[in-house]
């Protein structure tokens, strides 16, 4: 099923709030022009039955009222709607003045005397069911001879009046909702234009052409937001392209380097017999190449796997002590080589993956450790505020230039790099630590002096 587009929606959307509207205040005003017709007319009766009372109360007798027939007719002409019939006490008719032969049936007599209101009117109804309204009152003449008087209406005319009032107003209502269908899908169409532009400038974006950015020119408020929302989402998206391009070519570069070697020493020992000592130290070079790889490739694999969102965490309550202590148990034959100690200062528990916290932590004491001097120490320290707990690293050495601090954690960065080739660094290892810290909620810093104290700091948040 083709669904409906959004300038459709809209403008439907909008005729049917239009005609909703219409057909209200249309409805409203028929009702209006309803009871103001009706009120005019019952008026009319009530003053022309005043009237002939009146009129009755001035004369002599039942023959002045013969004589003044057409004085009393007068008095409801101007109208063939109208009717009038005049009946003595012993119920002679004495005016009878009825052009559309109404049936006349008042219900219920006003005495003399007593005031007429509009209230006082009946209803009844004639052929086809066409309302009638009137009204019989007593007049009293001069001699104390009573007559009653019947005058009333037929609303046949106002009922056709009504019925072209309304067929008119739903013509009109069929041409205001169209002519508003009409104005309500151009104005939506104009109004979405901006919205077509940018689909168009989001069309011509692709992995090549990522550093173009959407525009949304005098567009609606709405329309900024989203040009902004999409622009930034296409920053992320050139940075990740960008980081991406970049991690396959140092990938490249890291894993041509160990392959080459490999391919190089096997072409050396293929040009001439070599003695056994000779296969046995090519074989171990080989090895040491392969080690290489297989950690740069297990390396890539676990960024790979902690930038997954589903990546799952270990978590128990750790000793940072303990732990601490552990790590450097490991590296100590490392350290007695290098002539470096390694010390532990503070206490704290935390809630981590254990095994992540100790390669986030070895990897830094293992940099730590190639990096210091001999007959130096580098310093483990734990400790704990209201918001987190921290577990620094401290070396002294040469220090790293601050234009190197914001680049450590990106992937196969190296300060330097007369060691890109070398068999003990992926130049993984920080991303590696941030990767770990990022999956805890946390953070790390780097601070480094010129010939002085690095100290990395891995903070944990206590929550």
């Amino acid at each position: 099923m083709r669904r409906l587009s959004l300038a459709t929606r809209l403008t439907v959307t909008f005729t049917v709030i239009t005609a909703a509207c219409f057909i209200l205040v249309g409805w409203l005003l028929y009702r209006a022009a309803e009871q103001r017709i009706l009120e005019q007319d019952e008026t009319n009766i009530v003053l022309s039955a005043r009237h002939l009372r009146r009129l009755v109360a001035e004369l002599d007798s039942m023959e002045d009222l013969k004589t003044h027939q057409d004085r009393m007719v007068v008095s409801v002409l101007g109208d063939d709607n109208n009717a009038l019939r005049m009946v003595d006490d012993a119920g002679h008719v004495i005016v009878d003045h009825n052009p559309t032969n109404l049936p006349l049936a008042p219900q219920g007599v006003v005495p003399t005397g007593q005031r007429i209101v509009a209230s006082m009117l009946n209803t009844w109804h004639g052929d086809h069911d066409l309302p009638i309204r009137g009204v019989a009152v007593v007049g009293q003449m001069r001699d104390g001879a009573h007559v009653t008087i019947m005058v009333a209406r037929s609303f046949a005319d106002r009922a056709v009046l009504l019925r072209r009032y309304r067929r008119d107003m739903a013509l009109r209502l069929l041409a205001g909702m169209i002519a508003a269908m009409v104005l309500s899908y151009l104005l939506v169409r104009r109004a979405l234009r901006p919205l077509r532009s940018m689909a168009a400038d989001a069309a011509t974006i692709h992995a090549q052409n990522l550093h173009t950015r959407l525009s949304a020119g005098n567009a609606p408020t709405e329309l900024h937001a989203l040009a902004h929302a999409l622009n930034e989402m296409l920053d992320r998206l050139e940075g990740g392209f960008a980081r991406v391009w970049q991690f396959t070519v140092d990938l490249a570069h890291d894993l041509r380097t160990p392959v080459g070697n490999l391919r190089g020493t096997n072409e050396v020992a293929l040009t001439r017999l070599r003695t056994s000592a000779e296969y046995q130290a090519l074989l171990g070079s080989n090895i040491e190449e392969c080690d290489r790889v297989s950690r740069t490739i297990e390396s890539v694999l676990f960024l790979a796997r902690a930038d997954n969102p589903q990546f799952a965490l270990q978590r128990s309550t750790l000793d940072v002590r303990e732990e601490l202590q552990r790590i450097a148990d490991y590296f100590e034959g490392i350290a007695l080589d290098a002539r470096v100690g390694i010390e532990i200062q503070g206490s704290a528990t935390i809630s981590a993956d254990r095994e992540l916290f100790r390669r986030a932590v070895g990897n830094l004491l293992s940099n730590a450790l190639r990096y210091t001097p001999p007959e130096q120490i580098i310093i483990l320290l734990a400790s704990r505020t209201d918001e987190a707990v921290t577990v620094a690293v401290e070396n002294p050495g040469a220090g790293i230039s601050a234009e190197h601090l914001d680049k450590l954690f990106d992937r196969f960065y190296r300060v330097d790099r007369s060691r890109s080739d070398s068999a003990n660094s992926t130049g993984l290892g920080l991303s590696i630590v941030k990767s770990i810290i990022e999956l805890h909620g946390g953070r790390v810093t780097v601070d480094s002096q010129p010939q002085g104290i690095t100290r990395f700091v891995l903070w944990f948040p206590v929550h």
